[in-house]
């Protein structure tokens, strides 16, 4: 009985796609293939790194129709860097996900056959022509894990959204009214925070999204039952007319505030190694924020800094804080350097509130210089 004569072809699973043989190969073509099958397929390190360098050894010419290559596993371990084991668990990887085909020799050699006039008729190595003909399934799963994407993107910054205004809430119901108790609430914001997936991770935003909705509607709902639906403080002696109340305390709270010491433009032109640490800003608002955030750097505590908002203001205290750190960078002729500038800064805020330093005209002087 005569014996089945082997093809050298190895057998696709019945559940792989079906595929056609190429007309015709691009290069360019193949290597989109294989960057989008990487990341549809979720494959490996070293089956991506095996996967580019197969597609490389194509030479542009298809072989019994069919775009077969025959690269030795000693020139791929030297091409990717990778073991030999690990080059033989990405082949055997592409074969199960079905993007190459092993067409073995008998000896089990990887290798081409030339005619006479030196055209290859045959050869034994893997096939990437099924890697090829499913680019266009790849592109529609690529196109599909991007939309997913997408929404995710979106959930999340509707997240950052909602959970930045619940802790600004919580932060404007301490500052303007200190006796409401919200240590409940506080607490629940933080193990939230927590807990809360981050965007780099593999969690859904939906899970903590409608948790600080709550937390922000909440702070808000008791943010207005404190003011009692008014958005200004209200004093107790009142002897104006209910609609007039509430204008007459935003107008005292505003007489009170703490008089600018310097504008932005100021600054930077009389501290300009110190506007430069600190970035650029275009508002009070910008550079109250900036340095606040950088205040850490030059060594102000937070107690530090909250004392002297409540003194001079917040205004006043990035632009001392800016004050500092210019004369620490440069200091005047026969002065002594700063050494300490959270100190220096605390111990000028105390000079400024009590009126012993009039930091405006410091600053103008360092325009002078």
């Amino acid at each position: 009985m005569p014996s089945a004569q082997s093809s050298g072809w190895r057998a696709l699973k019945p559940t792989l796609p079906a595929w056609v043989e190429p007309e015709i190969a691009d290069k360019k073509d193949l290597f989109e293939a294989s960057h989008i099958a990487a990341r549809v397929l979720r494959l490996p390190s070293s089956a991506r790194f095996v996967l580019d360098q197969l597609v490389g050894c194509y030479r542009g010419e298809l072989v019994e129709g069919r775009i077969l290559v025959w690269p030795s596993n000693e020139f791929l371990c030297e091409r990717t860097g990778i073991p030999e084991r690990s080059v033989r668990y990405a082949l055997s990887r592409l074969i199960e996900e079905g993007v190459i085909v092993s067409k073995d020799s008998p000896n089990g050699k990887r290798f081409a056959q030339r005619s006479t006039q030196g055209q290859i008729i045959r050869a034994y190595g893997f096939d990437l022509s099924p890697l090829l003909g499913r680019l266009d399934e790849f592109r529609d799963r690529l196109a599909a894990i991007k939309e997913v994407e997408r929404e995710r993107s979106l959930a999340f910054d509707e997240l950052t959204i909602n959970r930045r205004a619940a802790q600004e809430a919580l932060r404007t119901l301490a500052e303007v009214y200190p006796e409401e108790d919200i240590a409940e609430l506080t607490a629940r914001a933080l193990e939230l925070a927590r807990v809360t997936p981050r965007r780099s991770g593999a969690g859904s935003a939906d899970s903590a999204l409608d948790a600080w909705k709550a937390i922000k509607q909440e702070a808000e709902a008791r943010y207005y039952a404190a003011s009692a639906g008014n958005s200004c403080r209200h004093k107790d002696t009142n002897k104006y007319a209910p609609d007039q109340s509430c204008n007459n305390a935003s107008e005292n709270v505003r007489a009170e505030a703490p008089k600018p010491v310097a504008n932005v433009e100021d600054l930077v032109r009389a501290c300009p190694d110190a506007m430069e640490f600190i970035g650029e800003v275009r508002s009070d608002r910008d550079l109250i924020m900036a340095v606040s955030r950088q205040r850490g750097m030059y060594g102000v505590s937070p107690s530090a800094w909250e004392e002297a908002g409540r003194e001079i203001g917040l205004l006043g205290a990035a632009a001392t804080l800016v004050y500092v750190v210019q004369l620490q960078a440069r200091p005047p002729k026969g002065a002594q350097p700063i050494k300490n500038a959270g100190g220096y800064f605390r111990a000028l805020v105390r000079l400024i509130k009590n009126g012993e330093v009039d930091l405006a005209n410091e600053i103008h002087r360092l325009l002078r210089r």
